[in-house]
């Protein structure tokens, strides 16, 4: 029999009063694969999400300059389109030479222009187009080669070029270089201009058109036949 006297232990608390006793009792810790650390997972996140972005811009080309290429059609500016002469036959022959796997010319236009109602081309232009990761180097074979042709005698017109001049490169970027080609009894003005992905060479064969004024022109040139790729 019970002695009604005798202290007994208190009833074990339950529901509200067994959360809140518990409270009062060392909580053992999490195991390692329960415990979330809130500043690496906030870094996982964002290089996850960074590197999303970037293959996705990668494949889709977002944030890239734009691509162009160079379309010489019949008339530009004032002047039309010649049918080729010999001269300009063989300037076509010779950078068609250079359209080879281990260049990054892939596509090549070449023109002559002149006065309506006359044969006579007073103004060639060279367009390539590709993809250049150094416009300057670009300039540098194009004027190089002009000195190296000189220098060596295998030149056919047999031209000195003058000091390079670079010119302001307009809204379209890149880079514009000019020079003036001397001939043993004449001379022409040259200018040409490279970005990312075109290449554009303007000679001027009446020897009357001044440097400065030849810059102006390629620019107007280049506005003209330097078009977006549509993708």
């Amino acid at each position: 029999m019970t002695d009604p006297d005798t202290e007994q232990p208190p009833d074990r608390p339950t529901g509200l009063q067994a959360i809140w006793a518990n409270t009062l009792e060392p909580v053992a810790p999490l195991p390692w694969y329960r415990r979330v650390y809130l500043k690496p997972v906030a870094a996982g996140v964002v290089v996850v999400g960074l590197a999303t972005a970037l293959t996705v811009a990668a494949v889709t080309g977002a944030g890239a300059p734009p691509r162009h290429r160079i379309v010489l059609g019949d008339e530009l500016g004032y002047q039309v389109r010649m049918p080729e002469d010999g001269d300009l036959r063989a300037l076509h022959a010779d950078y068609e030479s250079r359209m080879t796997a281990l260049q990054p010319y892939r596509e090549l236009t070449v023109a002559g222009y002149g006065t309506a109602g006359t044969t006579r081309t007073t103004l060639t232009v060279v367009g390539l187009t590709g993809s250049y990761a150094d416009p300057l180097r670009e300039l540098d074979k194009y004027f190089d080669r002009l000195a190296m042709r000189d220098q060596t005698g295998g030149t056919r017109f047999g031209e000195t070029p003058s000091s390079r001049v670079n010119y302001p490169s307009g809204p379209l970027g890149g880079l514009i270089d000019c020079a003036v080609l001397v001939y043993p009894t004449a001379s022409e003005t040259t200018c040409a201009w490279a970005d990312g992905t075109t290449v554009g060479i303007v000679v001027d064969r009446t020897g009357r058109t001044a440097l400065d004024d030849l810059a102006a022109r390629t620019l107007e040139i280049r506005a003209a036949v330097e078009v977006e790729v549509k993708d």
